[in-house]
């Protein structure tokens, strides 16, 4: 899930169903068989932070991040496509697995990815387009260099939890040809699970958005303190039902997303009760073919989300972009965009807002195929309630990612 954006295409969301869309370029049977691929990104960051949340900030750094993917694929004799991946972590971490899931494909069916991966809303979303890789509310890097993170995912979207995912066909409804019209996306999670290295029941923060509980050694209980929510549980029985819609009209291309997310936030026995968790996101991209294979990126998105953790009852945000670019992923493209994103958090009980508002700048240079070199510059305005813990944060942002 902690991937770094390194393609050029507005579309980010299309990443999502890579491997799953390259299953249907091949309905021949074939026997099971091994690829490797991944990313790495390596860049160079600085910032001019004030010093009243935190004394010993360093103004610069080298950070990278990078994962090496092991992909398997296999076709039956009737057609279905079997394949799966392994995500694993290229540094030292506690989740030195990132994702591993398991996929089976019909072009003319559908598409179901059973095990730990991002839910329906991380991979059908169309926000603001990304100005500056690894610095977006889209996707983000593990090493960003912003003091507080843009991304509009779910708090609570149980993304690597083990669950299931399943989409309509790829060849859409209602749409001018194959690849484009309507998708649907349902996910399910039932106990927020993991990590299998502990036992069944057992705390981990290993999964991103939603605390989560390890699950080896079979079933669990369902109650028991978790870190990250006072008096509460995991994130269990959560649904999640997304919709995209992609569409060119002329010069223009739409693309349109909506997400409704439900769950149950288990309550500890005689120190809390339980309670219900929802969301839901709605955004837009308009991608203009301006000629000579150079388009304006034109996108936004609006997320609310009911999270009911011990530090956040309430969250709302919103984000606006623009990105030109002159010739999609070729050598020698150049890509130019800004992004701004606003979020607003209402603490429990006393309903205080503590605001965000974030603003990046960057421009992207395709060096190669899969080599995209990026500069760029971003500001954080964190306002809290109290002074002393605001957050002004100046940074600044060079590096080269490379896809594989």
């Amino acid at each position: 899930m902690k991937k770094t954006l390194l393609l050029q295409s507005a579309l980010v969301a299309a990443a999502g169903f890579m491997l799953a869309d390259a299953s249907h370029a091949q309905v021949k049977a074939s026997a099971p068989a091994i690829t490797v691929g991944g990313y790495f990104t390596q860049f160079y960051k600085v910032q001019d932070r004030d010093k009243q949340a935190q004394v010993d900030q360093v103004s610069q750094s080298f950070a990278s991040d990078a994962e090496i993917w092991f992909n398997m694929r296999s076709v039956l004799d009737n057609g279905l496509v079997i394949s799966g991946r392994v995500e694993l972590e290229a540094s030292t971490y506690t989740d030195q697995i990132d994702e591993r899931y398991l996929i089976l494909s019909r072009s003319d069916i559908g598409t179901a990815e059973i095990g730990s991966t991002d839910r329906v809303s991380g991979k059908m979303l169309y926000f603001a387009p990304t100005a500056l890789p690894g610095h977006s509310t889209t996707v983000h890097s593990e090493y960003t260099a912003a003091a507080v993170t843009p991304l509009m995912w779910y708090v609570n979207a149980n993304h690597d939890a083990e669950g299931i995912n399943l989409y309509t066909a790829n060849d859409r409804y209602f749409g001018s040809k194959a690849g484009k019209g309507l998708q649907i996306g349902v996910s399910y999670v039932p106990d927020g699970c993991e990590d299998f290295s502990q036992a069944s029941g057992a705390a981990t923060a290993s999964v991103t958005g939603g605390t989560g509980r390890s699950c080896g050694g079979g079933f669990g209980n369902s109650t028991g303190t978790l870190t990250g929510i006072t008096g509460s549980n995991q994130i269990s029985q959560q649904w999640t039902i997304g919709a995209n819609y992609v569409e060119t009209f002329g010069d223009v291309g739409v693309n349109l997303y909506g997400s409704y997310m439900t769950g149950h936030q288990e309550g500890i026995v005689g120190a809390g009760r339980d309670r219900s968790v929802n969301g839901w996101q709605a955004g837009a991209q308009l991608v203009f073919d301006v000629g000579g294979g150079s388009t304006i990126t034109l996108g936004g998105g609006y997320t609310k989300e009911d999270v009911e953790s011990a530090t956040i009852k309430q969250r709302k945000g919103y984000s606006v972009g623009v990105r030109y670019l002159t010739d999609g992923a070729k050598t020698g493209s150049i890509g130019v965009g800004a992004e701004w994103y606003a979020r607003e958090d209402k603490a429990p009980v006393t309903l205080a807002k503590t605001d965000y508002d974030i603003i990046t700048a960057g421009l992207t240079y395709q060096l190669g195929p899969g080599v995209l070199t990026f500069i760029g510059a971003g500001r954080v305005d964190n306002d809290q309630p109290g002074a002393a813990v605001d957050t002004k944060q100046t940074f600044g942002v060079l590096g080269i990612g490379v896809t594989f």
